[in-house]
């Protein structure tokens, strides 16, 4: 069901893209649904399948974890745990990204809010910046860019590498397209005016976590810091000698951040 959410958010993302231009990314969002045979759909049909392939993805590697006595005992599933792990932060920063991409009101935010994170680390923040952001310089040309190539990555990690031995089932990719369809036709994909005021506006569900935590506490330490908790501590579950303690890492985390993401969700509605 994840891989079949991922497809059809590629492909759907491939017509939505041949009416985006990168030099002008709220007109030409706008645009797609007024000039774009069946934009609005096509829009919304990229927007909610990639919803729907985080979601996945998140309920398929807590899934894993029952599979962690077998893993723990192999070095090479040990080293396949590692390097799937990176799904979950590729899979999160390709959908930030594609918020931005819009720029509108939620999409400038979220792109000056990473940039200002990025700006933080220390040494190598303007280095990040430029290379993962910089909107405010040089547009959004790095930001689309990268939305493409980490969906290619996270299509070869999340298929080639880890289900290159199992067959897409006919059944599954239809089902899901088919509720992804449904799910198109009733929801319009979001977006707003740009220019709003910062401090209103409510960021991607996903982020309102990190949103509400840099309200009080210093931008590395709750922008950075706190986001890399949760992977590392997945990574790392094969590998510790005692794997309850990543694991009540996790989910210690996992309880705060729903906490923190309810706050922010009511201050903001």
């Amino acid at each position: 069901m994840t891989v079949a959410a991922l497809l059809a958010s590629i492909g759907s993302g491939f017509i939505v893209a041949y009416q985006y231009e990168v030099a002008d990314p709220f007109v030409t969002s706008v645009a797609i649904e007024a000039v774009l045979p069946f934009g609005a759909f096509w829009r919304a049909l990229h927007f909610w399948t990639g919803q729907a392939f985080l979601l996945l993805l998140i309920y398929h590697a807590w899934q894993s974890i029952d599979d962690l006595p077998k893993i723990s005992k192999r070095p090479s599933s040990r080293r396949q745990w590692t390097v799937l792990s990176l799904t979950l932060p590729i899979g999160i920063f390709v959908l930030f990204t594609g918020y931005v991409l819009r720029y509108d009101g939620t999409g400038q935010a979220a792109g000056t809010i990473a940039e200002h994170l990025l700006l933080k680390v220390p040494l190598i923040g303007s280095g990040l910046n430029r290379f993962l952001m910089a909107c405010t310089d040089e547009g959004l040309s790095r930001v689309y860019l990268l939305h493409l190539l980490l969906t290619v990555l996270l299509w070869g990690i999340g298929t080639w590498y880890h289900t290159r031995r199992v067959i897409l089932s006919r059944k599954i990719f239809l089902s899901v397209l088919a509720c992804s369809i449904a799910v198109a036709v009733l929801f319009n994909a979001p977006i707003d005016l740009p220019g709003k005021n910062i401090d209103l506006i409510q960021g991607p569900w996903f982020f309102l976590g990190v949103q509400e935590l840099l309200r009080h506490f210093p931008p590395f330490e709750a922008g950075i810091l706190y986001p890399l908790v949760p992977v590392i501590a997945f990574a790392s579950l094969p590998w510790a000698g005692n794997g309850k303690i990543p694991l009540s890492i996790l989910i210690g985390w996992l309880v705060t951040y729903f906490g923190l993401s309810l706050a922010g969700w009511l201050r903001s509605a």
